[in-house]
């Protein structure tokens, strides 16, 4: 058994990983389709969320690992409930 080292990031195994990247996939094509639903621009989400647009943009493509405080900060810039973001995430695969 390999020791973790306590505040060194350990890099994810590669089923993790792919794991992330769907379902931040799914986010962010999620966040997309509400912020077109309400006819808003990349940049006045971001502005609405006090995030930056280049954050939003990578959000949506997958490309960040959000916070909690910052799903939170999206969903109240689209007028949602934080819940309704989060809805329809992939299912995990494999265990249950």
């Amino acid at each position: 058994m390999t020791r973790v080292l306590v505040n060194k990031p350990q890099p994810l195994e590669a089923r993790f990983a792919q794991e992330r990247d769907r379902v931040q996939a799914a986010f962010g094509k999620r966040l997309r389709e509400f912020r077109v639903e309400k006819q808003l621009t990349l940049e006045m989400l971001a502005e609405r969320a006090d995030l930056h647009a280049n954050y939003v943009g990578a959000v949506e493509r997958g490309e960040r690992n959000l916070s909690l405080y910052n799903i939170w900060r999206l969903a109240q810039g689209l007028g949602l409930a934080t819940d309704e973001l989060l809805q329809d995430l992939p299912a995990r695969k494999g265990k249950r």
